[in-house]
């Protein structure tokens, strides 16, 4: 049971990103695309490809064990008088003779050991294109300059790239070129894991330049996934769902921003914002009721002071918030009833902390707001609060993961674009 929920989980926020990703979202990411043009952006999934976890092992073996990187023997043809080294090219050598009328002279082929072999070439270039790739990504977008574990891969890969034998590698290599199909058999016959490593990731990313969803899928469970908890899941998952059905709604193109990050816009569609881990400024206290005044005054005498809140997602209209997310991951169906109370609760205090001096406009917050949760057991899913907005009749939108791959976020967005 356990792991069909961590499974639901991971589905959702792939699935969510896949959505995202596609084209022509301008008639909602449903619309039949070709398999060409399904995705709008490789760019975005190249990033991930070279943050992948892949990528991090290939590096960090080949900075831990420099010497597995192995040699290869090529054959030099030399004209060699007295002594022989190597084996006899015998029509070459009568050729020679003939020619030089000298019977001492012979054409042999002479062994050479050199680390410029194919699969020396296709990990060097691997590391490279990602190495280029997390470069051009910090350039191109100023925000990220300052991330550390950005700035850790990098420096991983560098570090990397600076083996000497990948160094004599690439100098001897035209700038622009790509390892050819005898180079990927040349490191799949061997059993060393960088060279298998390397094959890997140049299969991975051959596939996702191709378009290929499951190439696609791979990666960002290699990347994006593996840094992520379950709960973490839930939360980008849902809040990705919600773009989705914005664009669906309001006939307009959906934009990601990445990577990633927690209090940044994760997608925009037109004038709206889907922020994942939403800052909400907290209430003076003059605006609290008397237990939230009692409670905060309690923990700063023993020395705590209450920070902002983070609502789970947040969409904003040209800046102002106009819904609110909160997502619960449990695994175990005794967890539901506290989850969704204590969700409900965060909901209340979330919407009365934007709006501290006008309850309608905090209960209008509330009614287009949205509990998720892992899984909704024997409760009932609730998708529309058309009929519940009056200030006696609270009521929110009650969804599970089931749900969200369902689009059931179709007719919250459609109540909220009205």
């Amino acid at each position: 049971m356990i792991e069909n929920v961590r499974s639901d989980v991971s589905e959702l926020c792939l699935n969510g990103i896949l959505n995202c990703l596609k084209s022509k979202t301008t008639l909602g990411s449903t619309y039949p695309l070709s398999i060409k043009n399904q995705i709008n952006d490789i760019d975005i999934i190249k990033f991930y490809w070279a943050i992948s976890m892949s990528l991090e092992e290939l590096s960090t073996a080949i900075v831990e064990n420099p010497r597995r990187l192995t040699t290869t023997i090529t054959y030099e043809e030399r004209e060699k008088i007295g002594e022989i080294t190597g084996s006899i090219n015998a029509g070459a050598t009568v050729l020679a003779q003939s020619r030089t009328l000298n019977p001492t002279i012979f054409i042999v082929n002479e062994p050479n050991v050199t680390y410029q072999s194919e699969p020396n070439f296709l990990v060097a270039w691997t590391l490279k294109e990602a190495l280029d790739i997390l470069l051009a990504t910090r350039r191109l977008n100023k925000k990220i300059e300052k991330l550390d574990w950005l700035n850790d891969k990098i420096y991983l890969l560098e570090s990397a790239l600076r083996n000497n034998v990948l160094v004599e590698v690439m100098q001897s290599q035209p700038r622009n070129k790509r390892p050819n199909s005898s180079a990927i058999r040349t490191a799949t016959k061997s059993k060393n894991i960088i060279y298998q490593l390397a094959v890997q990731l140049y299969d991975l990313l051959r596939d996702i330049e191709m378009g290929d969803e499951s190439a696609i899928v791979n990666c960002l469970a290699d990347s994006l996934l593996a840094d992520l908890e379950y709960w973490q899941r839930l939360e980008l998952g849902t809040a990705l769902k919600a773009a989705e059905a914005l664009s669906d709604s309001t006939k307009q193109p959906l934009t990601l921003t990445f990577p990633f990050q927690t209090g940044e816009p994760v997608a925009r569609v037109g004038s709206y914002s889907v922020y994942w881990q939403y800052t909400v400024p907290q209430r003076s206290l003059d605006n609290l009721h008397i237990n939230e005044k009692w409670t905060r005054e309690l923990a700063e005498s023993i020395g705590v002071r209450k920070s902002d809140s983070r609502a789970d997602v947040a969409v904003t209209y040209n800046e102002t918030v106009v819904s609110l997310y909160e997502c619960k991951y449990f695994e175990y169906e005794s967890s539901a009833p506290q989850a969704i109370v204590d969700a409900s609760a965060q909901l209340v205090r979330y919407s009365l902390d934007l709006n501290p001096e006008d309850e309608l406009s905090a209960n209008k917050l509330l009614s287009s707001s949205s509990v998720v949760v892992a899984n909704r057991y024997k409760y009932d899913p609730v998708t529309s609060t058309k009929k519940t907005s009056l200030a006696d009749e609270r009521s929110v939108y009650f969804l599970g993961i089931d749900d969200l791959l369902k689009n059931s976020l179709i007719s919250w967005s459609k109540e909220l674009t009205i």
